[in-house]
């Protein structure tokens, strides 16, 4: 479980979270972090949050942003929401300044366990350069654990449902886990 001013740092995509309100602090109803990315770090893949509400606020630097098929850049001292079910992505659209933009999620949900076990897998080698799990069995593990909650765009959402179900229970009888905690160095 993610602490108020715990940093974790994700290798393969460039980027540090701080954890400035967990799910605990508020009851659930809010995430709110810290995100700093290196000079052109290419961000998260394309995906969509059916229940949750994601804001930039954009601290310094400049945030690419790709939401309702457009494409916009954000610097300091603007902000953007992303409604739920709207696929979208973020990066560091700057190739010599880093990112810094707090961001808040509505309601919490377990996104915070969530960074916690991709920054984890990310620092343990498991991941691809899109930072996704390089194993079916732990990415069905990932999807079975936070089923409902995050889609990626690309494989059909019916596609993910049954690997989340289906496999990614298997997975987790196999002993492949959902939830890896950051353990800081």
């Amino acid at each position: 479980m993610a602490l108020t001013d715990q940093i974790i740092e994700n290798p393969v995509m460039g980027d540090r979270v701080k954890f400035l309100v967990t799910a605990a602090d508020s009851g659930g109803k809010l995430l709110k972090v810290e995100l700093w990315c290196k000079p052109g770090a290419k961000g998260s893949p394309r995906h969509y949050h059916p229940l949750q509400t994601e804001t930039f606020e954009v601290i310094r630097g400049e945030l690419g942003l790709e939401d309702e098929g457009k494409e916009r850049v954000l610097k300091a001292g603007e902000r953007y929401t992303v409604l739920p079910g709207s696929p979208h992505r973020f990066y560091n659209a700057s190739a010599s300044q880093d990112l810094l933009v707090e961001v808040d999620v509505q309601p919490a949900l377990k996104t915070e366990f969530f960074f916690e076990t991709m920054y984890s897998l990310a620092n343990e080698g498991k991941t691809n350069g899109e930072s996704l799990p390089k194993n079916l069995l732990q990415f069905s593990a990932l999807l079975h654990e936070y089923y409902g909650e995050m889609f990626a765009v690309g494989p059909p959402v019916l596609l993910q449902k049954i690997i989340a179900k289906g496999l990614g229970g298997f997975a987790k009888l196999l002993g492949y886990k959902g939830f890896i905690p950051f353990r800081n160095n």
